[in-house]
């Protein structure tokens, strides 16, 4: 005798089928949440390493300027200050009023100086200068701790940056000593952090914190309670119960910069969502195996129409209609959520498009920004040495260059030139050299006419002359210079190429081997530095990274070759 099976309710089966489903997905949106959560705390951690990475560099810029003026002053000046105790009373006052004004033109040239001071204690000499961002109440406290034994006896103290207390006001101090006699510089914590003060806010917090933990500056006075900020060998962590997150990045002169971040503030609108949806899921999980009944007749096509609509967005079909008309007032609802979707997500493929080409273009005047300032000081000294020499004439032409070159500069927003523009700043800038080196200079350009107006990014011939005449030149020496633009085919495609050449020593054989090497990252020290950003130019613009050759020339000098799509710069214009 057979066993007569019970049949089993469509409905039913349905209903725990999707039941089933249901319980999957909300334990995936529960999953899916969490994984948000990590998300947002990673891309938290990198948009503040981001940001912070260029606070470094504004930082060490800041240091670097501050340690050059130091080294001039010192390698100008030191030898006054040596033969000062042998000079009688008169010449020490004159002597002392000179030191005191080349004191006084560096820091008021530089307005990451706070303090340059002068210190030969068995003559009493003490000679400073005080930079803008030092409060008159501050002066005298840190005149008082240079002269003191305090001071004296502070072995830390010496060529490299070391930190300092007075008064409750952190400094960072540098100084280079020949016997007794001291010159050096300060620099106030609060003065470094400036920039940094500029993007803080109520829920956006940094703190610049020695290599003991100790606290220097900070934006907020809150984080003081905080000192010295914890150190657990990550560069991430949580603070305080959880209540901030908190990132450090290394300044190798100093300690470290911390950036605090409350956490409230970045995942309050998550908490919300994640509940929302936790709770959607369980009332879902209620009503379910009440309505599917009388839903189930109208559930199967509405449900097939779903699936087309999704393969067609899979196809690239962003503007698929479902019909609206033939579906119940749920799936109408439905589907016009759906529609509405596709659209939010189009408009945001459109807009982190768009976002994606403005962090090039930010990413590309940056690097021109790098560019910029080589020269200037340099200019401002060779105008002061032709005024000694009463040479008029080549003052005037100097100024004249000087303007043309700020000019082609500080043109507004622009990223790229035509090729005569650049070769006329190029040119300008060698006049400018031979004004400063006379009969020291030659030079020889060379470029095909139907290449003029053809585009390239700004002041990329130009950071390599710079470094020609960094590196090249020799004072009693001619220096030979030759450029030439002209038409190149490699592999079926024409190329604008730029070739450099000079008579000097030559690139290392180490800075060859890492501007040649494909998608090798140059390290960006001396001159490395622009030539790196050149490359890094020439990546972002025509998405290649092997248009940048250098090499040594025969018999001796320099050999640089450039590589500019053609269509590409015709594209641009």
């Amino acid at each position: 005798m057979l066993k007569s099976t019970k049949p089993v309710s469509f409905v039913y089966k349905f209903s725990l089928q999707i039941t089933l489903i249901l319980a999957i997905l909300v334990a995936v949106l529960i999953i899916s949440n969490v994984y948000s959560f990590n998300v947002v705390e990673t891309n938290i951690v990198n948009n503040s390493k981001y940001t912070m990475g260029i606070h470094i560099t504004n930082i060490q810029n800041r240091l670097n300027s501050v340690s050059k003026d130091l080294n001039e002053v010192f390698e100008n000046h030191i030898d006054d200050v040596v033969v000062y105790p042998k000079k009688d009373e008169s010449n020490k006052y004159f002597d002392a009023l000179r030191l005191k004004n080349a004191l006084l033109s560096k820091v008021s040239n530089n307005e990451s100086i706070d303090a340059l001071f002068i210190l030969e204690p068995s003559e009493h000499l003490f000679l400073i200068q005080f930079g803008k961002n030092i409060l008159s109440n501050e002066n005298q406290t840190l005149s008082d701790y240079l002269k003191s034994e305090q001071f004296a006896g502070n072995t830390a103290i010496g060529r490299e940056w070391s930190s300092i207390q007075v008064n409750g006001i952190s400094y960072e101090i540098k100084s280079f000593k020949v016997s007794d006699i001291m010159i050096g510089a300060a620099v106030k914590a609060d003065t470094l952090m400036n920039v940094v003060k500029k993007t803080s806010n109520s829920q956006n917090h940094y703190g610049l914190t020695d290599k003991n933990g100790e606290l220097l500056s900070a934006t907020d006075p809150f984080i003081n309670q905080l000192s010295p900020l914890p150190d657990t060998g990550k560069t991430s962590y949580k603070l305080d119960d959880g209540k901030y997150f908190i990132i450090s990045e290394d300044i190798p002169e100093i300690g470290k910069l911390s950036n605090l971040i409350e956490r409230k503030s970045v995942l309050s609108g998550l908490d919300f969502f994640q509940w929302v949806i936790v709770s959607l899921g369980v009332v879902s999980l209620i009503i379910v195996p009440a309505v599917l009944t009388s839903l189930s007749r109208e559930m199967i096509k509405p449900v097939l129409e779903l699936v087309k609509a999704t393969k067609e967005l899979e196809k690239g079909n962003w503007d698929y209609q479902l019909p609206l008309h033939k579906a119940s007032i749920e799936f109408a609802k439905l589907f016009h959520s759906f529609t509405s979707m596709t659209k939010e997500i189009k408009q945001l493929k459109i807009h982190s498009y768009e976002e994606k080409l403005e962090r090039n273009k930010a990413e590309l005047k940056y690097l021109q920004m790098q560019i910029k300032p080589h020269f200037f000081l340099n200019a401002i000294t060779t105008v002061s040495s032709l005024t000694y020499q009463n040479k008029n004439e080549e003052i005037r032409k100097l100024i004249n260059y000087l303007s043309e070159h700020l000019r082609y500069m500080f043109k507004g927003g622009l990223v790229n030139v035509t090729v005569r523009e650049e070769i006329d700043h190029v040119t300008n800038y060698i006049h400018l050299q031979e004004i400063k080196f006379p009969n020291h200079i030659f030079h020889m350009i060379e470029i095909e006419p139907n290449l003029e107006l053809h585009i390239l990014p700004q002041f990329l011939i130009q950071t390599f002359i710079e470094n020609i005449f960094k590196h090249a030149l020799v004072y009693g020496d001619i220096l030979s210079i030759f450029i030439k633009v002209e038409t190149y085919s490699y592999h079926h495609e024409d190329f604008i190429k730029i070739t450099l050449e000079d008579n000097g020593e030559g690139f290392p054989d180490e800075i060859i081997e890492e501007v040649n090497a494909a998608g090798t990252r140059v390290n960006e020290t001396g001159q490395r530095i622009g030539i790196s950003n050149i490359k890094k130019t020439l990546s972002l613009l025509y998405k290649r990274d092997n248009l940048l050759h250098i090499s040594k020339n025969e018999p001796s000098g320099a050999r640089v070759e450039i590589l500019i799509p053609i269509q590409s710069s015709m594209d641009q214009t």
